[in-house]
């Protein structure tokens, strides 16, 4: 018999680790959607290395240092851009 208390999650939140690249939708001072790579796992989040954005959002990129927080639920797994 199965223990009731046990928490299942869904496969693609644990599907992201570090050095994984994702598409995130814009927020906060980002007027257009970006790519980055995973610098770090948090339980219900992801830290992103902003990589490639809209040319529009340079300033707001800048001013987040080229990091953003983004929720796993609405991170977007991609492939790395080719060099």
């Amino acid at each position: 018999m199965a223990d009731k208390t046990e928490k299942t999650e869904a496969p693609e939140k644990d599907a992201l680790k570090v050095g994984d690249y994702i598409k995130a939708k814009k927020f906060g001072p980002l007027e257009h959607s970006f790519t980055g790579e995973i610098t770090k796992v948090y339980d219900n989040s992801v830290l992103v290395e902003i990589r490639d954005y809209n040319p529009a959002d340079k300033t707001a990129v800048g001013d987040m240092n080229n990091r953003a927080v983004v929720r796993k639920s609405t991170a977007k797994l991609t492939s790395a851009p080719k060099a």
